[in-house]
């Protein structure tokens, strides 16, 4: 249920200035997908289905994904390691250079990256249920042009 009753809230009150929204949103956001996730039939952590997204999308390098997720090589390197135990990576060498592996989704992967999509795309569709058209409509490009710059940020560290 959508309130805009700013008393209700735990973390902002009616005198919240935009950072302040964008931070409690962006927690919120993030429990309710962590629990959309593992509440799935093969239940997937955020970041793994961030993985499988991008393996899926053509970045089937560890070092493309430490780039991507801005995450160091042991990191990334522990959760491909037990995405493979669990069936939804494969990994084998790479055409280009056998120093370096190739990360592919199987189809345990494939369907529980899709499985995991649709639940993210509803979610944000009865989210967003209540917004006029026109709200919505200039949603999309505002968030992105956050997200991009956000970005460009996390990129020049």
């Amino acid at each position: 249920m959508t309130t805009t009753d700013t008393e209700t809230f735990d973390e902002l009150g009616p005198e919240a200035g935009l950072g302040e929204v964008l931070l409690a949103l962006g927690g919120r956001l993030t429990r309710l997908q962590t629990e959309l996730l593992a509440g799935l039939e093969l239940p997937l952590t955020i970041r793994q289905y961030r993985i499988l997204s991008r393996v899926g999308s053509g970045h089937t390098s560890l070092t493309a994904l430490c780039k991507l997720a801005h995450r160091n090589p042991s990191t990334m390197s522990e959760s491909v390691d037990k995405m493979v135990n669990q069936g939804l990576l494969s990994r084998r060498p790479s055409a280009t250079s056998r120093r370096t592996m190739q990360l592919e989704l199987t189809t345990k992967g494939v369907n529980a990256r899709d499985a995991a999509r649709r639940t993210l795309d509803k979610f944000a569709a009865e989210l967003t249920a209540g917004l006029t058209p026109e709200v919505r409509d200039q949603l999309l490009p505002a968030l992105s042009q956050l997200y991009f710059g956000v970005q460009g940020n996390l990129d020049d560290r």
